[in-house]
């Protein structure tokens, strides 16, 4: 997959309040890590699905996505009103194969962490590499959920993931408020790349 061609097909609404194009966003992270909360708080008609959990991890949560999860807001851009669709990843690393799948044609990705579980930001950084091998190209933000800065810094979280300072940024999935900003921050990158591999090419 050519990572630069994909995040081409973000296109900005031309006239506020009329969204055009959609831009379609990945939501990934590990398991328990609040993929479906994200998803479900941003969109109103999102939709998922989960199956009960059967092996040791059912002492976190009782169900998980074994499909996707998936949902479209509008969200406020400097250039209008821009749609936006989310996909939402399973987090169990034997459903990994689907990650590449939901990720073709996305112009950006959001990964979420519970930032208060050691064993949480372990698993994000095999999501991190793998990421990385299919969309290096493609802008992402790390989203850090249930964060303490007290106990870790944004640059400690940073260096254990692997991944720059500036790309982690405290979101509450359960807070819509918290959730769409960090989206709008994510359509700025995907925005921004774009304009700079369109100046490169010119």
């Amino acid at each position: 997959m050519d990572a630069g061609a994909v995040s081409d097909r973000y296109v900005p609404a031309a006239t506020p309040g009329q969204p055009t194009g959609v831009v379609k966003v990945v939501v990934a992270g590990p398991f328990g890590s609040g993929k479906t909360t994200f998803v479900t708080t941003v969109c109103d008609n999102a939709i998922g699905v989960e199956r009960n959990v059967s092996d040791a991890t059912s002492r976190l949560k009782e169900q998980t996505t074994v499909a996707m999860d998936h949902g479209t807001v509008d969200l406020p851009t400097p250039a209008g009103e821009q749609r936006v669709t989310l996909f939402g990843t399973p987090g169990q690393e034997r459903f990994n194969f689907m990650w590449p799948m939901l990720a073709q044609g996305m112009a950006g990705y959001v990964l979420l962490v519970d930032a208060s579980r050691l064993q949480a930001q372990a698993q994000l950084k095999s999501i991190v590499r793998r990421f990385a091998s299919f969309a290096p190209d493609v802008p992402f933000l790390l989203a850090a959920n249930r964060w303490d800065p007290r106990q870790a810094g944004r640059g400690q979280i940073a260096q254990f993931v692997g991944v720059d300072a500036s790309r982690v940024v405290a979101c509450d999935p359960r807070d819509a408020g918290q959730s769409r900003a960090l989206l709008v921050d994510l359509l700025g990158l995907v925005d921004g790349s774009a304009s700079a591999r369109r100046e490169t090419a010119s």
